[in-house]
């Protein structure tokens, strides 16, 4: 499991610590070794946990058992995953308490031009290569101000300078991205066998990945694949496309096989493993191809833009099914696919399972018509609406990566110079209101004002000199400069041209108006890619909704308040329609259809439920957003469910479109919380320990550049 997702499992108590344990005893030196040792990507062994009904105690008390069904209990690696925990989020776990902190790692310091880690000491307060290990994990270290403090005004050297001092701190902040392996004792054991177990272990190994396992079946026929592999992937990289070696296994297999099974791969013989590596790597081969286009037609400069790997298999293996004899129109409508993909994670779950399937759609007359057509079932449109950009930071890849890309493809210059910003020129992220000053007016230590500050549509994409000289200033003093020398710069990165919105107190309508900008963008640059109406329709209508029957995306409930059973109305069954939309919620979306019965498909229509309500229509619309509002959020009632009133078969039926949340949602029933979500053709609730990795899975992510 990734670092990150079992620092979050510590802090969110999902995993605690048995009061048998021992304190935290680690020296200075021991929490300076892991990391280093992180740093340098060496093992650093595995955890062991324990999975139990009936716990021990707990330290500090950090949970009431009575809430929890099942506990997940921390038996060997407490050393290391508290000094992590502290390093990373500048705090102490929740199984201790200040005092039992005798050691406290977080005075650590890094080193931006060494990569060497020290205690605090004269000469590393002073010396301003030397960053405290916890700021680099808040975003708090910036790299081109060190060597400004370094080199002066000099540019080019900084420049030069700071893209080191960039290149460490990225592989410093990358190994929250590392996964330790954790082995599991069963809930079947009882507590002495767990503290006999926990007496005796050792650190566990790490366990080969399928892909790993795999290309050690290849290896065993071709001895030295594994060295080729390594130097394209030190090839791709100097071109600014770092892919892990499992990446080039899984387009082996995708291109071999046309599936993503594995063992299909064990026995291929030596020449064929060669001459498809070649077909794939060699000087102007496959990867080479991708890689031009991403770079000059998809905008795409890097691999930071591209949130999950995965997504460029399709493509691969059809590149090569084609000798990379493709049209044009083949060429952009797989960059519009591959955009619609990453915007809604196409990959996000049993990924190579998405995968083997969207290549099993490849042999088709037109593939992306089919590949898009697999987004659309799932999500329903492919169009970006303003809500889908609310609360969006940096964290959140998808939708940062594609207003990049947008700002990229749409010519922006430069603000103080005018220059145009092309190709894979550096740029950075800046914030258009500072945060300095929206902090003076929001709560840094609330999480919902901290995604205020920090939203996509409070960022601009500037060269690392433009971005330091603006500083703290604000629009409504900066702006106007800018537009009078290069009268243009604004409208390329899609800001309002409003002065009043450039305004501290009209922050949030600036979001609002933004938000809508950077949207029609995205929906523009998308269209303007459709080539000979390729892209088809983008929503279903309540009709399509109806004759493709309930999925895991689409849900039919037959009234809203009216019991069809007892003739009287029954607020249960609002109930249960909020509890579906909080499925579809954090199930990646989907729609509610009310007004047909689930089972037969027939339209039974609006008109029982109307007679119920003293304003009829008017009046369902308002309890549908209270009921929402008051089961699961405000936000949910207003920003991610889009209700609709059609026609079908002469009867009115309300589709409601759900968003994908940006966060967990959950549903509220007499005081407690239930996390639910969308299995099948139902909302399954979730228990802790399942909602808790569940939420891991989907909403922890590590931030990038």
């Amino acid at each position: 499991m990734e670092i990150s997702k079992l620092l979050d499992r510590v802090e969110s108590n999902a995993i605690v610590l048995p009061e048998f344990q021992r304190e935290f005893v680690w020296k200075n030196s021991q929490a300076k070794e892991l990391m280093n040792s992180l740093f340098k990507q060496y093992p650093i062994g595995s955890l062991l946990t324990w999975e139990t009904e009936s716990p021990p105690e707990i330290k500090n008390e950090a949970i009431e058992q009575e809430k929890h069904a099942l506990f997940e209990v921390l038996l060997d690696g407490q050393q290391r995953l508290t000094v992590l925990y502290m390093l990373v989020k500048d705090e102490i776990p929740p199984y201790y308490e200040e005092e039992d902190i005798n050691n406290d790692p977080r005075n650590l310091y890094f080193n931006v031009d060494s990569g060497e880690f020290h205690f605090a000491n004269k000469r590393v307060r002073e010396g301003a290569e030397w960053v405290k290990v916890t700021e680099c994990f808040n975003d708090d270290v910036e790299a081109i101000s060190i060597a400004q403090e370094q080199l002066g005004d000099d540019p080019e050297k900084v420049l030069e300078l700071s893209k080191k001092y960039s290149k460490q701190l990225n592989q410093l902040q990358s190994i929250t991205t590392r996964s330790l392996p954790v082995e599991t004792l069963p809930k079947s054991a009882d507590i002495h066998q767990a503290i006999e177990l926990f007496d005796k272990i050792n650190s566990q190994g790490t366990h080969l990945s399928d892909a790993e396992l795999a290309l050690a079946h290849m290896s065993a026929e071709w001895a030295h694949i594994r060295r080729h592999m390594k130097a394209k992937q030190a090839e791709m990289a100097e071109e600014g496309f770092d892919f892990n070696l499992n990446f080039y296994v899984k387009c082996m297999i995708g291109t071999l096989t046309e599936t993503m099974t594995y063992e299909q791969v064990y026995d291929i013989p030596e020449e064929e493993l060669i001459s498809k590596w070649n077909q794939l790597a060699e000087d102007g081969g496959v990867f080479d191809y991708v890689i031009n286009v991403l770079q000059n037609d998809g905008h795409i400069p890097n691999s930071d833009y591209i949130n999950t790997r995965d997504v460029l298999i399709p493509f691969i293996v059809y590149l090569d099914k084609q000798d990379k004899q493709i049209s044009h129109q083949e060429k952009t409508q797989f960059l519009r696919w591959l955009y619609a993909a990453m915007m809604w994670t196409r990959y996000s779950g049993s990924s190579d399972t998405t995968v083997e399937h969207d290549l099993s759609l490849l042999d088709n007359e037109s593939p992306t018509d089919h590949l898009m057509q697999e987004i659309r079932d799932e999500r329903g449109r492919i169009e970006v609406q303003a809500s889908d950009l609310q609360g969006r930071g940096k964290r959140t890849r998808r939708f940062y990566n594609m207003v990049r890309t947008v700002i990229r493809a749409n010519d922006p210059v430069d603000w103080k110079t005018g220059e145009p910003l092309k190709g894979s020129y550096r740029l950075e992220s800046h914030h258009i209101f500072p945060k300095s000053k929206l902090y003076d007016e929001y709560d840094s230590g609330n999480s919902t004002h901290r995604k205020l500050v920090n939203e996509i549509a409070n960022r601009a994409f500037l060269t690392p000199t433009t971005n330091k000289q603006l500083g703290d200033d604000l629009p409504e003093d900066y702006l106007p400069d800018i537009i009078e020398d290069h009268p243009q710069a604004i409208e390329s990165q899609f800001i309002p041209d409003n002065s009043e919105l450039w305004k501290l107190e009209n922050y949030e309508d600036f979001l609002a108006r933004r938000r809508e900008l950077l949207a029609d963008a995205i929906n523009d640059y998308m269209d303007d890619l459709i080539i000979d109406g390729g892209g088809g329709k983008e929503k279903e209508s309540a009709e399509e909704l109806i004759n493709k029957g309930e999925n895991p995306r689409i849900e039919f409930k037959e009234t809203f308040l009216y019991d069809v059973y007892r003739d009287q109305p029954n607020k249960d069954l609002k109930k249960e329609v909020a509890k579906e939309i909080a499925a579809l919620a954090n199930s990646e979306g989907g729609a509610v259809v009310i007004g047909v019965e689930d089972d037969t498909k027939e339209v039974k229509g609006l008109e029982r439920d109307y007679n119920l309500m003293q304003k009829g229509k008017d009046s369902f619309g308002l309890q549908l957003r209270q009921e929402v509002a008051n089961r699961l959020t405000q936000m949910m009632a207003t920003a991610y469910t889009h209700v609709n009133f059609e026609e079908v078969d002469g009867n009115e039926v309300c589709v409601i479109w759900v968003d994908d949340s940006p966060k967990p949602v959950f549903f509220e029933e007499d005081g407690s919380e239930q996390f639910y979500v969308r299995t099948g053709t139902s909302a399954q609730p979730l228990s802790i320990q399942e909602a808790n990795e569940y939420i891991d899975e989907h909403w922890s992510q590590s931030p990038i550049a």
